[in-house]
């Protein structure tokens, strides 16, 4: 039985509404049209008011750059002062608030009651109580017994007590840092930090959580030996090694769960990555193998000694030529056309997920299909709407706040654009000022043509990236193969 967020509205328009969450997703409040939560007739809601984030058991609210603020337990978060601007208000931090079973939310007339319900756990051995065996695990202090623990003899009755979730690294408690109804391995945000900074941090990690002294002279992953590092993300850390059995060239990518890691979470993101697996394309990254040791994933992928398009734009002040990018954009489109035919869907379209062979004339290639969904899908990527990075934010369609959960070829579609408009023209689609939060950028901005910034480029081209562009994604082309062909078309 997973874990629930519930929203209950107990005043207000909506009285008696309910939302339940039982996996990722986004809500928002507001006046606009495409809010979860739609207040019109309240002039003290904004057009986008707030987002929740619910990661059952886990749940966060993030006010959206309201004018009066959202209330979490008579405490305001956001909103103006009568003498601000909203550019002054902006300037400071995004307040973001991380809500627990019990809490109110108030905006306006509106009240919203926050339950979170999880799944009961025997009261001896800390595990959880499958859904068909409550009646027969119910005690009479109103707790559970499982049914191991009911038919093993144990020497007194057990105290009631929940069961601490402690780092794998340093050993403290950290049932204060994971909130209430998580179980399984975790590395504390203070070992994460420290790992991160470490330039042997994640090879020590993979030889502690295998069992190993972090210190011996063993590989940190069996089969392979880890080289230097290549790059990193919000997702982890890529190196170079080689495969010891035939010394063959590879890069894996190691990737640390943000949340304490149960064994159905790990389950289903290894379910996910096997079929991955599977994908075989010259315009898609193969992933050679994959695994996991303690909170820690990896995936070992064929190399691409080209680096990036991320390292292929910075080479140009003014953008990357045309004759360069377009050759590129269509190897990239025939493996993502290649991918969404089997269904599947990528979610995390950027430039440091493009990547290039060595050769003289590179080839582009799709790397980590499937793993940032896969990842996030599980729950083991944490907050990634209202805690995503920047650079996240920038290549993210509209409708990836607004339809968390539905991830569809046409929202790769948006990102593929917009990562190769900002190889074309060094800027991205939409404009993200400092001084204004990302998330209120991607619900009420659009984005600028193309040929604003690189007039060079053909009309037919330009009109190619401009429709894939649109907000609406009815509007856009539905899938990489429909984009590839208007392209190709363009390119007679």
């Amino acid at each position: 039985m997973p874990p629930k967020v519930i929203l209950a509205i107990t005043s207000g328009p909506l009285e008696g509404h309910k939302f339940e969450f039982d996996q990722h997703d986004t809500f928002l409040f507001g006046r606009r049209s495409n809010c979860h939560a739609r207040i019109t007739d309240d002039p003290r809601v904004s057009r986008h008011h707030f987002i929740l984030e619910a990661n059952p058991p886990d749940a966060r609210v993030r006010d959206t750059g309201s004018r009066n603020g959202t209330i979490v337990n008579g405490v305001k978060y956001g909103g103006r002062e009568k003498h601000e601007t909203p550019a002054q208000a902006a300037l400071r931090p995004y307040p973001e608030v991380d809500l627990k079973h019990g809490d109110v939310i108030t905006v306006g007339r509106t009240r919203l009651l926050v339950s979170v319900e999880t799944p009961p756990t025997c009261n001896h051995c800390g595990m959880e109580v499958p859904e068909e065996e409550l009646g027969a695990a119910y005690q009479a202090t109103e707790t559970y017994l499982c049914h191991t623990c009911r038919t093993t003899p144990i020497e007194s009755p057990p105290a009631v007590r929940q069961k601490a979730v402690v780092c794998s690294q340093c050993g403290k408690d950290t049932s204060a840092e994971i909130g209430s109804g998580r179980r399984g391995e975790y590395v504390c945000q203070q070992c994460r930090n420290r790992l991160m900074d470490d330039t042997n941090g994640f090879r020590d990690l993979l030889r502690s959580a295998a069992g190993k002294s972090p210190t011996a002279d063993k590989p940190a992953l069996d089969g392979y030996t880890l080289g230097e590092e290549l790059g990193r993300g919000g997702m982890g850390i890529v190196y170079r090694a080689v495969r010891d059995y035939d010394r063959h060239p590879v890069a894996v990518k190691i990737m640390l769960a943000k949340i304490a890691v149960e064994e159905h979470a790990r389950k289903m993101f290894l379910r996910e990555v096997e079929i991955a697996c599977r994908l075989e394309h010259p315009g898609l990254v193969k992933i050679i193998g994959h695994g996991s040791v303690g909170s820690a994933f990896y995936s070992v992928m064929e190399l691409c000694p080209g680096g990036s398009l991320s390292n292929l734009a910075r080479r140009y002040d003014r953008g990357a030529p045309l004759q360069i990018v377009l050759p590129l954009m269509m190897d990239s489109l025939a493996g993502l056309e290649f991918a969404h035919r089997k269904g599947l869907v990528h979610r995390d379209l950027k430039p440091q997920n493009i990547l290039l062979t060595g050769d003289d004339e590179p080839q582009a290639k799709i790397a980590d299909f499937g793993l940032a969904k896969s990842f996030a899908q599980a729950g083991l990527s944490g907050m990634t709407a209202t805690g995503g990075v920047a650079g996240t934010f920038r290549f993210m369609p509209r409708e990836q706040l607004t339809q968390f959960k539905y991830a569809r070829p046409v929202s790769d579609v948006w990102s593929f654009a917009a990562t190769f408009y900002a190889v074309l023209t060094r800027c991205c689609p939409r404009e993200f000022p400092e001084n204004r939060d990302p998330i209120d950028v991607i619900l009420n901005s659009h984005a600028k043509p193309i040929r604003e910034y690189r007039p060079d480029i053909p009309d037919a081209v330009a009109d190619v990236f401009d429709r894939a562009l649109l907000t609406d994604p009815s509007a856009r082309y539905q899938t990489a193969g429909e984009m590839r062909e208007n392209l190709a078309y363009a390119l007679r």
